[in-house]
């Protein structure tokens, strides 16, 4: 019954193949309990493979498949039924051996490269990170019972016999914990405490768990954990509290470079008392003036950042060289044509014209003058005068004319300089010191001569004032508050007595770039004048009402102008390309204004500026003194001082 079966099975499967083949290779199976060796030949006609089978491959096989299926889908069923029945095939070069699991690790060959499925391999995986018996536990429980787990300690090897797609899936899982632990060993360093002695006091805790390790590093003074995350992070938490700093005291001296000890004091003082308000009194700073020190006494751990922020203020400033331009001109002229004349009887003017102009005399105060005592004279410029007097009978005629032009022209030019140090205010004065009274007192006797009397006087300075302060902003540009003020004398007095001076000031705050010339103040005045006197009528009669008239014409012009050019100064080398740029300027300003030399006796001495720029270092009297002079005299005059630069 058996054997018609089979039979008619082989012949069902001989037509469904060849109507499969005229169907393009698509084959209907729908097997029930078939026999599995049967089922065997039906795969290798189908897909022209060669089989050896074991004597052990015995069992029937059921396979449901409603439709149609090709030859490569009909080889995946065909190693799914292997599987089922514990079979596996081990391919070959003509012919595949299908064998027993259990048998195939004995005739598996070592290297397998084909990639059908369902063949029997051994692999060999290398473990880096992990340990091969923890891997072995995990990967154990996922392999049949056929298969071969073997392990190389020394060399981290791994060893498995067993189906490919079993392996890979092996494989897989090996690749994901085969991988390096983040962070498993951290170093802890310490501050203030002894490693080994944070070490003592952690193990007598008895807080490591299995797996962690604790040891100290000596050379480094810090802790070293080996353990899970839970575990280190625990073991940071414990040394933080024990790693204090011990509450001691320590004094130092800072000495300073370029901030003053008393300046600096205060500003150190006030940031250490904000950052230490809950512990009052740990902390003093005193200042040293003679030798510019700050004694700072503090706690251990704070001793450090203290003097670090005393030298982080003390830095070296920059400085800042002003140079000033003052520049002022002044026009006055005076035109005055008066003619006067009058009628003389008994020594007193009776008719005629005069005028009072301009504050010159009139024909009036010079005949009196004339008559009581001393003449005066008609003032300055151009006079004609005429008279005729008869004595006998004290009458007379007299008159005359009078004509001036006057002009009076100031010019001033000065250049004031001064360097000074950033926010530091600086002074530069040019200027006479006059005496102005202000007040007096005379003490009255018997006599009609006063007695004791005494004056009470004032001096000014009466010339150049330049009062800056400048401040350097963080993108190069001075921030300059300045006061300058001119001053003169006019050679004039007042009615309540006293020098009359004229002065011009200017008190300004400014933003000036490196180097760049700003004006801080400009005048420019143009005045005009005129005073006409004359008798009405006769003044306007034609060519004879000239002697009818005066006329006083005045006019003034003024021109003022103040400029101003910070140049910063940060270096040695910015201070000496500066130093000789003045210098070579004054030279030239010196060699400008000498007199030009006429060869005679006595010669005008040298009066040039000593320094030529190239050489700062040479003697101040260089140039004043000829060489004649300072050898000939007896005794002889002192050598000069010379400058050298320190090696």
């Amino acid at each position: 019954m058996i054997k018609a079966r089979r039979a008619l099975f082989v012949i069902g499967i001989a037509i469904l193949l060849a109507f499969g083949q005229a169907a393009r290779a698509q084959i209907s199976l729908d097997l029930r309990d078939a026999d599995l060796r049967s089922f065997v030949e039906i795969v290798a006609e189908a897909t022209g493979r060669n089989f050896t089978l074991d004597a052990r491959v015995q069992g029937t096989v059921t396979v449901i498949a409603p439709a149609t299926v090709n030859t490569a889908a009909l080889y995946e069923i065909f190693l799914n039924v292997l599987e089922l029945n514990r079979l596996t095939i081990i391919e070959g070069e003509q012919v595949d051996r299908i064998v027993p699991l259990d048998l195939a690790r004995e005739l598996a060959p070592g290297e397998q490269v084909r990639t059908a499925g369902g063949a029997f391999e051994t692999r060999v995986f290398v473990v880096r990170n992990i340990s091969l018996g923890e891997t072995v536990e995990v990967i154990r429980p996922l392999l049949p019972n056929e298969s071969v787990l073997s392990t190389v300690e020394q060399s981290g090897l791994l060893i498995i016999s067993d189906r490919r797609e079993n392996i890979d899936r092996i494989g897989k899982l090996i690749d994901q914990l085969d991988r390096p632990r983040r962070k498993t060993i951290e170093t802890i360093r310490l501050n203030f405490s002894n490693a080994q002695d944070i070490l003592t006091t952690i193990q007598s805790l008895d807080i490591v768990p299995p797996g962690g390790s604790l040891s100290a590093d000596f050379r480094a003074n810090a802790i070293v954990v080996s353990g899970n995350d839970e575990f280190r992070s625990r073991i940071r938490s414990v040394v933080s509290q024990l790693d204090t700093p011990q509450r001691s005291v320590t004094t130092r001296v800072v000495r300073l470079n370029y901030a003053d000890a008393l300046q600096l004091e205060g500003v150190i003082a006030r940031s250490v008392l904000a950052g230490n308000a809950d512990q009052p009194g740990e902390v003093t700073i005193v200042a040293e003036p003679q030798t510019n020190s700050l004694l700072v006494t503090a706690p251990t751990d704070q001793i450090a950042s203290i003097t670090g922020a005393i030298k982080r203020l003390d830095l070296r400033p920059s400085q800042v060289l002003i140079e000033g331009v003052i520049f002022e001109l002044s026009v006055e002229t005076l035109s005055d044509l008066t003619a006067q004349f009058g009628g003389l009887l008994n020594n007193a003017l009776f008719g005629g014209a005069e005028f009072s102009l301009g504050g010159r005399p009139t024909l009036t105060s010079l005949v009196s003058a004339a008559i009581t005592g001393p003449a005066i004279g008609p003032g300055d410029g151009g006079t004609f005068g005429a008279f005729s007097v008869n004595a006998a009978q004290d009458q007379g005629f007299i008159g005359f004319l009078s004509a001036l032009t006057k002009e009076t022209s100031t010019k001033l030019l000065s250049t004031p300089s001064i360097l000074t140090l950033n926010n530091t205010e600086a002074e530069i004065v040019v200027a006479q010191n006059v005496p102005f009274v202000t007040g007096s007192f005379a003490t009255v006797g018997d006599s009609a001569v006063p007695s004791q009397p005494f004056q009470t006087i004032e001096r000014q300075d009466v010339g150049l004032t330049l009062r800056v302060t400048p401040q350097i902003t963080g993108d190069n540009t001075v921030r300059m508050e300045v006061i300058q003020e001119v001053s003169n004398l006019t050679n004039a007095s007042s009615a309540a007595g006293g020098e009359i001076t004229a002065k011009r000031s200017l008190t300004t705050n400014v933003l000036v770039g490196n180097g760049k010339v700003i004006m801080l103040g400009g005048l420019l005045e143009n005045g005009s004048g005129a005073q006409n006197a004359g008798v009405p009528g006769l003044r306007n009669l034609p060519l004879f009402g000239a002697l009818f008239r005066g006329r006083a014409v005045t006019r003034s012009q003024r021109v003022l102008l103040l400029l101003l050019r910070p140049r910063i100064v940060r270096n040695d080398s910015d201070a000496t390309r500066l130093s000789r740029e003045v210098a070579r300027d004054a030279r030239r300003a010196s060699r400008a204004i000498a007199p030009i030399p006429d060869n005679q006796f006595p010669s005008y001495p040298p009066a040039q500026f000593p320094f030529d720029g190239a050489n700062l270092n040479q003697p101040f009297d260089a140039g004043f003194i000829d060489d004649y002079a300072r050898s000939k005299t007896y005794p002889p005059l002192p050598s000069r001082l010379e400058f050298r630069d320190q090696p």
